[in-house]
């Protein structure tokens, strides 16, 4: 059994900018944010970064901004729709969406559920500014392995792929869990040799839009046993 940790969640600061670096490099290597995205995110739009920190160390990090939906227009890359990772001119304040812009999560929080922590924080945020639901672009990293196998097969048919019920793909499956399904395939979305370059634009409604009582609502989720069971979770 997974030892508890006791780890704030908490908007990120300009303080915090060195420890996203690290924390990006250690995840992504040379793809990862550097200094005046990070920096610029958070001037730009604070509430849309939230990290979590454990012993004074940065150990997940997400980030966020406010779309217009996006299902209908032109295929588009991460850098087209987070104006390379700045997001001067691709954040909307009054955008009805939710756009993830990133989600990174140091490999030594592997097996305690910070990914799905960090990301309920994208719906508590939703719900609270009463947005309609929330885009992810998503890797799809077994792709080039199983077209290499079966190489006729169509990207839009390896997505709709599943097994026992459940997409194939690692990471779709990872999404699925939180109830966000594939709308678009995104040619060229950002270079990953793994997903041959292909992301996947995934979607979840806000169940709770146009819903009173929305900080009811919160406490009600941030109560939920599955997440103070892993975690001795402090928020600041």
């Amino acid at each position: 059994m997974k030892e508890k940790l006791k780890i704030i969640f908490r908007q990120a600061t300009l303080d915090d900018v060195d420890g996203l670096v690290t924390l990006e490099k250690e995840v992504w290597g040379v793809n990862g944010a550097n200094y005046n995205q990070l920096e610029s995110r958070i001037k730009i739009f604070p509430q849309g970064n939230i990290i979590a920190v454990c012993d004074q160390q940065v150990v997940g990090y997400i980030s966020f901004e406010y779309v217009d939906n996006v299902v209908d227009s032109r295929d588009f890359t991460w850098d087209d729709i987070t104006d390379y990772g700045s997001i001067i001119k691709s954040h909307k304040v009054n955008g009805e969406y939710i756009y993830g812009i990133n989600i990174s999560v140091h490999h030594l929080m592997n097996g305690y559920d910070l990914f799905f922590i960090l990301g309920l924080e994208i719906w508590i945020n939703g719900i609270l500014n009463n947005k309609k639901g929330v885009f992810l672009g998503s890797r799809i990293p077994y792709f080039a392995r199983y077209k290499k196998s079966n190489p006729l097969i169509d990207v839009n048919d390896y997505v709709d792929l599943k097994r026992n019920g459940k997409y194939l793909d690692s990471e779709l499956r990872l999404y699925e869990r939180d109830g966000l399904k594939p709308v678009k395939v995104l040619p060229g979305y950002f270079p990953d040799p793994d997903s041959l370059n292909y992301g996947v634009l995934v979607y979840r409604n806000n169940p709770f839009y146009n819903w009173p009582l929305k900080f009811f609502w919160i406490y009600i989720i941030r109560k939920m046993p599955s997440i103070r069971s892993t975690f001795a979770v402090k928020k600041k």
